[in-house]
């Protein structure tokens, strides 16, 4: 069978909602709402750091590279000022000891008293990560910098002591701010060069043990210049290293980000693969439901399993006939929401809608529904099978999926879960036309009322950004869904992908996905209609999918209204095309 035409059926929810599987294209999502919310009210990234997932126009300092250096800064901050303290108070020891002037002693002294108390005040302040801001990390790179030499200047400005002060750079250089790697650098490098460049000149007195006043003048001039050059390497190795380690955190989180998009498809094959191997014999099979012979079991889901049937009088009329499972009969909850599905999609009349042609109760009580039986396969196969559609079938597909989509509104209906596996292609009877099925998280748009209220349902990587806050859809949600799809099946892509449904509903949220231009061949006309349907608010989205219809089919032809153009270059001012990830390229 998996060579051949394969059956596709309409499913409800019971074959795709409460999924464990995190984030795939192919299932349906019924969460509670609670860890919904929490996931679209994601906490930002510092605002020091750069711009973030959020932001959606660079990926090179994400939230993730952001919040991984900054903890690496914290605890690279604790152990410099503990171990500097340890350094200052070991060297105030010794300073009773140390020959030189009784007042320059009493001076070096008590400036080391200061760096201690500095550094412990500032390990007090790493415990509220929030008080470490860069003025404050470039206040105690000034202090420590200007304190630190004046105590070297009584034990010796060319004495082994001296080594803290790269230390001190090197730290500070790695900072996130550059302010305070600026600061520290320059400040030190300045005090340092006018007490050398004192001492060398004979300006300033030489106090420590090992003075170069006996030296040739040239390397007394020597030692000045090359302490400026060890300053400077120093800094610029900081700096060079924190841009590193960034683009090397950078690339992993790109590369993870690419796993999960691929894993996401992946998972998306294995539903499919899933259903591909369920077809045989069933608990029903050979058994009459209401006139209805059934047949080979097409399909299980968790809730019910779907048959193919034939009328017992007229065994070339073929239908699907979907029973519930036995064991959901006592959970009123589920058997409504399968009545329910039936009950809206037989309000639906379109030859691009799946059609429900009866109800009824059939084997020991248990509910069933009659559908029209397709000889096709759901876009989901062909995207598998050629990774993206040419534009002129896009085209095709947003064409009567609008048409289908027009039905569901002229009845009342938000559909709410469309997407690949909900669209299938029949081409059986001597006709071509794409169908929409599965209406099991459909609501009525005039009351409001769904058997999900306070849950977040659909698909993640198909829904409205209103749809994932839990506000109230319309059929606005349904046209960014076909504009979803449609920007699935020209780049081969969905739009946004992550480990768990909380960081795909967080970027659905906040983040436009790439530009469709970076992954295949598109017309601008085309990226700008995309861009007006997958607007994040409904009211700047087409109101209707037969606008979204007629916009895609001019922007196919070049022929995009100018109007339409400036309301798309407009939107994307105020929400830019992601940029995309590397190895990502236009094929």
């Amino acid at each position: 069978m998996a060579n051949g035409p394969r059956i596709v059926f309409a499913r409800g929810p019971s074959d795709d909602s409460m999924s464990e599987q995190p984030a795939t294209e192919a299932e349906t999502v019924v969460e509670t709402a609670s860890v919904d919310r929490s996931a679209s009210r994601a906490v930002p990234p510092p605002a020091s750091s750069g711009p973030s997932v959020a932001s959606g126009s660079r990926t090179v300092a994400t939230m993730a590279t952001s919040v991984v250096m900054r903890s690496e800064e914290l605890e690279r901050a604790r152990a410099f000022y503990r171990l500097t303290a340890i350094m200052t108070a070991v060297a105030a020891a010794f300073m009773p000891f140390v020959p030189g002037p009784r007042g320059l002693r009493g001076l070096a002294m008590a400036l080391c008293c200061v760096a201690i108390v500095a550094n412990v005040v500032a390990i007090r302040r790493l415990r509220d990560e929030t008080r470490y801001t860069p003025r404050y990390v470039a206040f105690m790179g000034a202090l420590l910098g200007v304190v630190g030499e004046l105590v070297l200047f009584y034990l010796g400005l060319f004495t082994a002591a001296a080594m803290i002060l790269p230390l001190g750079v090197y730290f500070f250089g790695l900072s996130e701010s550059r302010m305070a790697a600026r600061v520290m650098f320059g400040t030190g490098s300045i005090c340092y060069a006018i007490l050398t460049v004192g001492v060398a000149a004979g300006l300033l007195p030489d106090l420590g043990p090992m003075p170069i006043g006996a030296l040739p003048v040239a390397w007394k001039w020597f030692f000045v210049v090359m302490v400026q050059v060890v300053f400077a390497t120093t800094y610029f190795l900081a700096r060079s290293s924190r841009r590193a380690t960034e683009a090397a955190i950078a690339r992993v989180e790109r590369a993870n980000r690419e796993i999960f998009q691929k894993e996401a498809l992946l998972a998306e094959a294995r539903g499919e693969l899933e259903r591909a191997l369920r077809p045989g014999e069933g608990r029903y099979t050979d058994q009459v439901v209401d006139g209805w012979r059934l047949g080979e079991l097409l399909g299980r889901g968790g809730m019910g399993e779907v048959y193919r049937a034939s009328r017992v009088d007229r065994p070339d009329d073929l239908g699907a006939i979907k029973l519930l499972h036995p064991i959901i009969l006592g959970d009123p909850a589920h058997v409504k929401r399968f009545e329910r599905e039936a009950e809206l999609a037989r309000k639906v009349d379109s030859p691009y809608v799946a059609r429900v042609v009866g109800t009824g109760t059939g084997p020991g009580g248990v509910p069933y529904v009659a559908m029209e039986l397709l000889v096709g396969k759901d876009l989901a196969w062909h995207l598998r099978k050629k990774q993206r559609l040419k534009l002129s079938a896009v085209v095709e597909l947003v064409h009567h999926g609008a048409k289908a989509l027009a039905a569901i509104r002229a009845a009342g209906i938000v559909h709410r879960d469309l997407k690949p596996q909900n669209l299938v292609l029949e081409e059986g009877r001597g006709e071509r036309a794409w169908k929409v099925l599965d209406f099991g998280v459909s609501r009525l748009e005039a009351s409001g009322h769904t058997l999900t209220q306070g849950a977040l349902v659909g698909t993640p990587a198909y829904m409205a950004p209103e749809q994932a806050r839990l506000q109230n859809v319309d059929h606005r949600a349904d046209v960014y869904s076909l504009a979803a799809v449609a920007y699935r099946a020209l780049t081969g892509k969905p739009l946004f992908a992550g480990p768990d449904v909380a960081s795909v509903i967080y970027q659905l949220v906040h983040d436009m996905p790439s530009a469709p231009s970076a992954f295949a061949r598109v017309p601008d006309d085309v990226e700008l209609a995309l861009a007006i349907g997958l607007a994040k608010s409904p009211e700047e989205r087409f109101q209707r999918a037969e606008e979204l219809a007629a916009a895609f089919s001019s922007a196919a032809a070049g022929r995009l209204d100018e109007a339409l153009r400036a309301r798309a270059r407009k939107l994307l001012a105020e929400h830019a095309w992601s940029t995309p990830r590397e190895g990502d390229a236009a094929t």
